[in-house]
């Protein structure tokens, strides 16, 4: 990854919520009715016998004043009883936000499952099923100032070019699951505007991390087929 790629600002605070989904700290209607649908859409495709749906939220830089042009909308699925079935979710959440391309008056949708015993690190939270805050959003500046940001977001970018210039899935898979690492341990210590997890989301903005993802399945894919011979693009 070259520097240049990392040159937009990670750090933004708006005056208000973003107007193609809020007015006056409401959902819009539309946007509102459609999350419903988009919900039950992905519980039907979990499907799940009992999914014990606790509460349906929208959660991330879409529910507070530090989105941009490539944050999307993190809406959870709150449930309880994940133990069971955690591998699941997780792989029913990566192949339905593969497969369905989702965007609310331009604005990208992701799915998730979330524990309902699990603590959610985010400047807000929203109750779609509610029609409520249940954390009200904050203009809160980073401590981290963008160079910071930058620099962590430039290591990052080196682990992930490394794992794929190794073209082994064992060390691509690991590079995964330590920048998941990093940013849950940045998200408990300080928040959604720690420097690890900015540097993760502009990574994320800049397609790395979908990058690696799907580098990842190419590999596995080459691991699992007999009589083809794994080409590197």
């Amino acid at each position: 990854m070259q520097i240049q790629e990392l040159s937009i600002n990670p750090v933004n605070i708006n005056s208000e919520l973003n107007p193609a989904l809020w007015s006056d700290m409401r959902l819009l209607p539309e946007v509102h009715m459609q999350l419903l649908r988009i919900a039950r859409h992905f519980a039907d495709f979990l499907n799940v016998e009992r999914l014990n749906l606790v509460d349906i939220t929208v959660s991330g830089s879409n529910a507070g004043y530090n989105y941009n042009q490539f944050s999307d909308i993190d809406l959870h699925l709150v449930v309880k009883h994940v133990d069971g079935n955690a591998e699941l979710f997780t792989a029913k959440k990566n192949q339905y936000n593969f497969t369905y391309n989702i965007n609310l008056n331009g604005v990208p949708v992701e799915l998730y499952v979330q524990d309902a015993r699990q603590t959610h690190h985010s400047s807000g939270i929203y109750s779609v099923l509610n029609s409520k805050w249940l954390s009200l959003p904050k203009r809160t500046h980073p401590e981290a100032t963008p160079e910071q940001i930058k620099s962590k977001a430039r290591n990052y970018a080196g682990l992930v070019n490394q794992a794929m210039r190794s073209q082994r899935l064992e060390k691509c898979e690991a590079a995964m699951e330590e920048l998941r690492r990093l940013r849950k341990a940045g998200l408990e210590t300080n928040g959604e505007q720690s420097v690890e997890n900015l540097a993760f989301k502009l990574l994320r903005a800049r397609g790395q991390i979908d990058k690696l993802r799907k580098y990842i399945n190419k590999l596995t894919s080459a691991e699992l087929s007999l009589g083809e011979q794994y080409e590197d693009q």
